[in-house]
């Protein structure tokens, strides 16, 4: 049986322990071991939490990684990311066009015209491409304040961004929300296959780890703690004021404890705000390694989710699966319209908060706090949900399916 080919173009990659580069590490793995593609990889060098330099060429469970030369500055800063990406675009093109032909490109939205080395590709050499979008732009941008909306970037950018869009072959979006702000600012695609692709958590590393038997609780001197845990990228289009509020009513509440794991552009900002208030119910951690990923996320008795107002179509908070596959409790601060709030309200294993009703999160925890047969019957219906829907092999499963369909190339 001939391997399917594959080549994908993504600047973040393993080891790397940004979600994107971890979950698509992941995916190409299992298409690679146990569907047999033959798949190479261009990125950078890691540059977000992990910058140890890599070989500019290796294999890894049976992938073929070119790392290509970028600047290494500051992710966090806008200017830094603006030439990383930039370097990288440019990089990746060049050698994209002496990359053997594959049956699809797989090209991940980072940087966020990276698809457009897909739509050239396509021109010069009729290569089929695949867009995978983990974020809208250039709306993010111009929301965050980077760009001005009605400025000339802006409206480069969303035409280059509509032209790699409709090229594209295939569409991949991960929520039903995203498609809907897709279709809403590129009307011109409607007519296009848009397949919506959740992101996932693996169902084998991530296992349920009991409070009692998580050795971090004694590392990290929590017990006796009811532990409010926000995990992941503490991000611009995050809001935090709201937890921030909640934990300064709480003050009082000795043994309620909000724990932060992660980095991120806001975290200065976060930190700035719990040390202006004094807030002794606070602590702040590092990423923690992959490998006691269940034993980080097991810390918390609940975990919290947050997205500012208007990026609700434009992007898909990863870090849902992970608290799914590690049976906890889901309090989403964001609006009740998007995906997140119907998920997790209909399969009973969370709760919304909108955004600035502090006083309704601080009532919700203490109502969870006081009430161990919730949190138990709520924990179950977490890892339900995602046992049904949210696996690594359910959506590798579908991914190979998607690839799996002929493409007919077409320039419509």
């Amino acid at each position: 049986m001939d391997k399917t080919k594959l080549n994908v173009i993504s600047q973040v990659y393993y080891p790397d322990i940004a979600a994107t580069g971890e979950l698509l590490h992941e995916l190409l793995s299992s298409l690679s071991q146990k569907y047999n593609y033959e798949i190479t990889v261009l990125t950078a060098q890691p540059n977000f939490a992990v910058k140890n330099k890599r070989p500019a060429k290796e294999i890894i469970d049976g992938i073929k990684i070119k790392r290509l030369f970028t600047t290494g500055f500051n992710k966090n800063s806008f200017i830094g990311k603006v030439l990383n990406s930039w370097l990288f675009f440019f990089n990746a093109l060049i050698n994209s066009l002496f990359l053997s032909k594959a049956d699809y490109c797989l090209i991940v939205t980072f940087p966020p015209l990276a698809p457009l080395i897909g739509t050239i590709n396509r021109f010069l050499r009729n290569q089929k491409y695949i867009y995978l979008m983990h974020d809208v732009y250039p709306e993010i941008a111009w929301k965050l304040g980077y760009i001005k909306k009605d400025g000339i970037i802006c409206k480069i950018w969303h035409y280059l961004t509509g032209i790699s869009l409709k090229y594209a072959n295939k569409i991949i979006v991960l929520s039903e929300d995203m498609k809907t702000g897709v279709l809403k600012r590129f009307p011109d695609i409607k007519n296009k296959e848009i397949a919506i692709m959740h992101n996932w958590a693996n169902e084998e590393l991530l296992k349920v780890i009991p409070k009692q038997n998580n050795h971090l609780i004694d590392k990290f001197g929590l017990k006796d703690k009811f532990i409010v845990e926000y995990s992941g990228n503490i991000g611009r289009i995050h809001e935090f004021n709201t937890i921030i509020e909640a934990a300064r009513l709480l003050q009082e509440e000795k043994d309620i404890l909000f724990l932060f794991i992660g980095e991120g552009g806001k975290k200065t900002e976060v930190e700035k705000l719990v040390k202006k208030h004094q807030l002794q119910n606070f602590k702040f951690l590092p990423f923690q390694k992959k490998e006691i990923l269940e034993y980080s996320l097991g810390l918390g008795d609940v975990h919290l989710i947050t997205l500012d107002a208007g990026y609700e179509e434009l992007s898909a908070p990863s870090k849902l699966y992970g608290i799914l596959a590690a049976a906890k409790p889901v309090i989403f601060v964001g609006s009740a319209e998007i995906y997140i709030t119907g998920l997790i309200e209909n399969a009973n294993c969370g709760k919304n908060i909108k955004k600035g009703d502090y006083e309704a999160l601080k009532n919700l925890i203490l109502e969870l706090k006081s009430s161990r047969e919730k949190l138990l019957e709520m924990s179950f219906s977490s890892r339900k949900l995602f046992e049904e829907n949210f696996t690594f092999s359910i959506i590798c499963k579908k991914y190979h399916e998607l690839l799996s369909i002929p493409i007919q190339i077409s320039f419509r």
